[in-house]
């Protein structure tokens, strides 16, 4: 009798051990969810991996255990993660796991941007972008940390002569690889793809730095942000208090950390995304905020001062001496952008000739072109005809 006592205990424990192994290395998951996992193996429940999302029974303040294999399958289904060669699949969250773990801060954070054709084409956003890093201050070592999610083969494969860590991701049966109109059908669905990989990220735990590809960074945008601050964004319009819901959020550079009350936020988010699919994730968010939806989440949301995190909406940075990233913003047209970021690049460059006497300020040449692409400057008024003049002679 003790002996098969003895072997049914030895068994399970081997089976716990072989459990624990295979949820540490596939899944991370917290202590938490390793314990659940054991209650349910030691209750001969099947084993299911479970996360934390949103009711959408009940008030959105309550978060509940619910497996997500099936709502991810059905929404991401037609999409394809690659690396080195093909993933489908159950593969899909391999490749990018491997990928975030290869190119991740020992904190667990990677800079992600994304890429199609039109942004990869040689002397244009791509180049200039990566540039930037390598003529910043001290920050070339942060592209051993960037991740370029390429939307289509022509952009993963000039990723893959520029730099370290890339990633394709394929959607079937739309074509990301052209230059897509702002707030066209396929811009639309660019965006809230490149939101729901975001999602993505933060459920498998990794903190992540979104950056737009239009955007040059100067200095180290780490020793800028807030610590223990759950989400942090760019600004098109800041009125001068970081908390306040009244700026207006740019998605183009956006700082997150992994936790449950981001990871609520962001799948809210691409669920009003799901809901309501004319609108820009941008737009949706001023809306959200407007309304407090992630005050149920108990999300800390700061905006980024505009005299660090700059651009062409509001204001260019006063002091190049603070300048940390520079965004294209409030610009349309591919041409108008390269143009006016060359500019900028080409300005930063040249703070250093500056005698003491001239203000930083001054430096700044942009935005040139892209000034008038999206609100084109007015016509001409017309010439008045002098009356005294002979009109047919």
């Amino acid at each position: 009798m003790k002996s098969k006592i003895t072997v049914v205990a030895a068994t399970a424990v081997t089976i716990t051990l072989l459990f624990l192994s295979y949820l540490l290395l596939c899944y991370q998951p917290s202590a938490n969810q390793i314990l659940c996992g054991i209650s349910n193996l030691v209750a001969g429940n099947d084993l299911v991996y479970q996360t934390y999302t949103v009711s959408e029974q009940s008030d959105a303040s309550q978060s509940t255990v619910d497996d997500e294999a099936g709502s991810n399958a059905s929404e991401t289904g037609t999409d394809v993660l690659e690396a080195s060669s093909g993933f489908k699949e159950e593969s899909e969250d391999a490749a990018l796991r491997t990928m975030l773990a290869t190119a991740s801060t020992p904190d667990k954070t990677v800079i992600i941007t994304t890429l199609n054709q039109a942004w990869a084409a040689k002397n244009t956003m791509i180049d200039i972008f990566l540039e930037s890093f390598h003529k910043g201050e001290n920050i070339q070592f942060l592209l051993n940390h960037l991740v370029i999610v390429a939307l289509d083969q022509t952009s993963y494969d000039r990723c893959q002569e520029l730099h370290n860590h890339c990633l394709m991701l394929k959607t079937k049966g739309v074509d990301f690889s052209g230059n897509k109109g702002f707030m066209s059908k396929d811009f639309l669905k660019m965006m809230w793809r490149r939101m729901r990989l975001l999602r993505t990220i933060l459920e498998m735990g990794y903190n992540f730095v979104f950056t737009d590809a239009d955007i040059l960074w100067f200095r180290n945008p780490f020793e800028r942000f807030a610590n223990n601050t759950d989400f942090q964004i760019s600004s098109d319009k800041n009125r001068g208090n970081a908390w306040s819901l009244r700026n207006k959020p740019n998605c183009g550079f956006q700082y997150a950390r992994s936790n449950e009350r981001t990871i609520a936020m962001y799948r809210h988010w691409c669920k009003g995304g799901d809901d309501n699919p004319d609108i820009d994730e941008q737009s949706l968010l001023t809306v959200m905020l407007k309304g407090q939806d992630f005050a149920a989440f108990k999300v800390e949301v700061r905006f980024l001062q505009t005299d660090y995190f700059s651009g062409f909406c509001q204001q260019k940075s006063k002091n190049i001496s603070k300048v940390v990233t520079m965004h294209a913003n409030c610009c349309t047209g591919l041409n108008n952008k390269v143009q006016d970021l060359r500019l900028a690049l080409n300005d930063w460059e040249g703070r250093a000739s500056l005698p003491p006497t001239v203000n930083a300020s001054d430096l700044w040449r942009v935005p040139k072109a892209c000034r008038h692409s999206v609100f084109p400057s007015p016509p001409p008024p017309p010439q008045l005809i002098d009356p005294s003049e002979n009109l047919e002679g």
